[in-house]
């Protein structure tokens, strides 16, 4: 590896220092050759970050190839400028000639004055060339063609953080009615975002789940093998009229395409080596990007793996979509739900009210006037509820059960509710500080100090508590090019870190222990480890899902693991075999709560849009991919 490689390495890690940002300075002025393979890796990088799921194109190398872009641009229009005859309109104003550029400027002192030179030296060279006859260009092997920026959709709904980026990787505001051309692309963040997409050419409906990314494209409708979504992870529902023409509506991943000439089906995928289908009605056939023979998938779900000529075709799904109860909620937006000690109540609760489902009716308790759901947490001991109203000056309110009162209070403000968690007797509150997450707090339940700060070179994607209190398990996310994704265990008094838990790389999302604490599930998209956290070894690992994870939980005897996922969906499976049991469809969005009964034989269901649910648990197999 030479100096110029290994520096621009640190540069776009983020670990450059001054004395060596000078040094990469000083190359770059004084060799050509280090200038040149310096401006490579930074396009190299940029084209890289642009294919990755994430779109983490940073602020630093984003700035460096726009001024590199720049300037290359400035000095053609120069050069072609100083190649001409000046026009006569000109001579006659007696301009100077226009020289060309001779060197490059330093790029952090002059990129303002370089952009301005581009605009009016493009002006200038429009207005030329049009008293000239038409000559057609022929771009050069390291121009990019432009892009199409025809309109290819409508956004026609979108909640929570909706994200549109040009080819560049650039966010384009784009609200709801806007166009979203062809070459540009859809990321939704967040557990609420979602965003309904129509295509125009087919009145083609897509529904785009939280923490996905969408690319468009367009295609000619004789060219079915391109396509016209491409799912780069994420999930998205597919609802495609039937045509006219009978072409295909083709949604694309990395590892398959989705054909449909009509039809209603779910494509997810969790990253570049799996995808899954699901199918609701209508015909779907299946390519694989290795065995371009199609499949048909008529009936129930499909499962594609990088690696495998096979197509795994499983059963037709039996989704359970009638609860065993419904609870009508008199304060909508209830954020966490638990059965009561000995089972005979439904406990349910938001920021600002608390609801006891007894066999006679609702029994409410309201803490504030009713505007704001906030956020709301059961202690694992049923004891002590944890709430925030958030209003801008609140505090955390720890109040006892089943009366309400105010317990403690702690002056912090808690945001998504996997980057916060109590101890299971609420005797200390940890959180993640938002933007960046790498720094965990941890307060004391009862008085609300601070006990102490940890902070992180990784990202915080999860935080779990250990039943006794006494261990906080922190699921760290790397951002660098080689991820070394792992789980801190730390002590939950000290901050002292006890071991660690190598995971994949991939960003972890849920974690949750059983009731003894021998097991942790590890919740990725698409993948769920779990766990002897005593013997520090992985037991085994459950895939075929392809979904993001919002939340887990176990029954009461470790025997069952639940999983909600961003599109309302419950999944449950049985620990000792990773078979699946059962799959519930609640009917909302994005579950935010699930929770056993003392006997495992019922589960309580939180999501948007749906009210609070009581399911039977049954022992039935429906199958799951154990590896």
């Amino acid at each position: 590896m030479t100096r110029i490689t290994e520096l621009t390495l640190r540069l776009l890690d983020h670990t450059l220092s001054d004395a060596e940002g000078a040094e990469l300075d000083a190359l770059i002025a004084t060799d050509p050759d280090a200038e040149a393979e310096h401006l490579a890796l930074l396009e190299l990088e940029a084209e890289l970050r642009g294919l990755r799921t994430g779109f983490d194109l940073s602020e630093a190398t984003l700035a460096r190839v726009q001024e590199f872009q720049t300037e290359r641009t400035t000095d053609a229009v120069l050069a072609e400028i100083a190649d001409r005859a000046p026009p006569t309109w000109a001579a006659r104003s007696e301009l100077a000639p226009v020289p060309r550029a001779e060197s490059r400027p330093q790029r952090r002192r002059w990129a303002g004055v370089v952009a301005l030179t581009a605009c009016a030296a493009t002006i200038v060279l429009v207005v030329w060339l049009g008293t000239k006859p038409a000559e057609v260009v022929q771009p050069k092997r390291d121009e990019a063609a432009v892009p199409e920026t025809r309109a290819f959709a409508k956004l026609s709904r979108k909640a929570g953080f909706v994200e549109v980026l040009n080819p560049a990787g650039d966010a384009i505001p784009t609200e709801e009615g806007g166009d979203l051309p062809a070459g540009f692309t859809l990321r939704t963040v967040g557990d609420d975002s979602l965003a309904v997409v129509d295509v125009l050419s087919d009145n083609s409906r897509f529904e785009i789940e939280p923490d996905s990314v969408v690319r468009f494209r367009a295609s000619a409708p004789e060219n079915a093998t391109k396509s016209q979504l491409f799912l780069a992870a994420g999930q998205l529902t597919a609802a495609v009229p039937q045509q006219s023409d009978n072409r295909h509506m083709v949604v694309g991943t990395p590892v398959a395409e989705v054909f449909a000439r009509s039809g209603l089906f779910i494509v997810s995928s969790a990253g570049p080596d799996s995808a899954r289908v699901d199918i609701k009605r209508g015909k779907v056939e299946l390519v694989r990007a290795a065995t371009p023979k199609p499949v048909l998938v008529g009936v129930g779900s499909a499962v594609v793996n990088a690696g495998f000529d096979k197509v795994h075709i499983e059963q037709s799904w039996n989704v359970d979509r009638v609860a065993r109860r419904t609870l009508t909620a008199p304060v909508p937006g209830y954020r966490d739900a638990i059965f009561s000690p000995d089972g005979s109540e439904v406990w349910t609760a938001n920021g600002r009210a608390f609801t006891r489902w007894t066999p006679t009716g609702p029994v409410e308790l309201s803490f504030y006037v009713r505007r704001l759901e906030g956020q709301a947490a059961f202690a694992r001991n049923k004891q002590l509820l944890i709430t925030f109203r958030g209003e801008k000056d609140d505090r955390v309110l720890v109040r006892t059960l089943p009366d309400g009162g105010e317990h403690a209070a702690i002056n912090v403000r808690p945001n998504e509710a996997r980057l916060w968690t109590a101890a299971p007797d609420a005797s200390w509150l940890a959180l993640v500080e938002p933007k960046p997450s790498k720094r965990v707090r941890i307060f004391d339940g009862g008085t609300g100090n601070e006990r102490f700060v940890r902070e992180f070179d990784e990202n915080v994607g999860c935080i779990a508590a250990s039943p006794d209190s006494r261990v906080l398990a922190v699921g760290l996310n790397d951002p660098s090019r080689s991820p070394n994704n792992k789980i801190a265990l730390l002590d939950a008094a000290t901050g002292d870190r006890l071991s660690a838990l190598s995971t994949p790389k991939k960003p972890l999302t849920a974690l949750a222990y059983s009731d003894d604490g021998r097991l942790l599930a590890v919740g990725f998209n698409g993948v769920i480890q779990l766990w002897d956290v005593r013997n520090r070894e992985l037991l085994r690992s459950i895939t075929g899902f392809e979904r993001v994870l919002t939340c887990l939980a176990f029954s009461p005897d470790g025997k069952r693991l639940a999983a909600g996922t961003p599109d309302g969906h419950v999944w449950l499976w049985h620990t000792e075999t990773a078979q699946q049991t059962q799959l519930i469809e609640t009917g909302g969005r994005v579950v935010r709560s699930i929770a056993f009964h003392p006997t495992g034989t019922q589960l309580v269901t939180v999501a948007n849009g749906a009210p609070v649910a009581v399911w039977d648990v049954n022992e039935a197999l429906l199958g799951a991919k154990i590896q």
